[in-house]
């Protein structure tokens, strides 16, 4: 059975939700985030010292995109992605890769830069907006970033919008991002990974 070293306010919330909407037997185990300290970044009580990390039998994984393509290639049964073949497969990986490849790295970066230098954490939010406008325009004629079908994509997608919509950085303008908040709203595995419990 896989295990999921879990805390809810980090990106484990991605694997937390695709394992609820895959229907996946599986252990959560809850874990307190510790605020890293002189430098140290892999220091939370979980088998890598990160969030998530996943655990099925010898596999031990670390990178919340890595776990959700594993997840849905070894166990999906063809669901949550476009068949190999399909004229969606190369979106999809995009779309996969994206929020960590462009959205995170700002988001990192503006968290770090808030109180040590407002004025780059501006012009880092400046840019950041830009790479959210393209998601809210590749939103414009789909339900869903790949197409009308829901797919992992969309689960890496949400998870970091979400981060960028807490630090108040979605400006209104962004209509479609809006109207898909409000489509993934009504999924109940999200609910649900939403209501995870907290660490003990």
């Amino acid at each position: 059975m896989m295990t999921l070293y879990h805390n809810p306010m980090t990106r484990s919330l991605r694997v937390c939700w695709l394992l609820k909407e895959l229907s996946l037997e599986h252990t959560l185990k809850t874990v307190e985030f510790v605020p890293p300290v002189d430098g140290k970044i892999f220091a939370q009580n979980t088998p890598t010292g990160r969030f998530p990390t996943l655990v099925d039998g010898d596999i031990v994984l670390c990178e919340s995109g890595a776990i959700a393509q594993y997840i849905i290639e070894r166990y999906g049964q063809g669901r949550l992605a476009p068949a190999i073949d399909s004229p969606l497969r190369g979106p999809y990986l995009q779309w996969m890769h994206f929020p960590e490849g462009t959205l995170n790295p700002y988001i990192n970066a503006i968290r770090r830069l808030q109180d040590k230098s407002p004025t780059m954490a501006a012009s880092l939010g400046d840019e950041l907006d830009i790479a959210v406008g393209y998601c809210d325009r590749a939103l414009t004629d789909h339900a869903y970033i790949v197409g009308d079908e829901f797919t992992g994509a969309d689960i890496m997608l949400a998870v970091s919008l979400l981060s960028i919509n807490l630090m108040g950085l979605l400006a209104d303008k962004h209509l479609h991002i809006a109207a898909y908040f409000r489509r993934l709203q009504t999924r109940p595995a999200l609910v649900h990974a939403l209501q995870t419990d907290r660490p003990e």
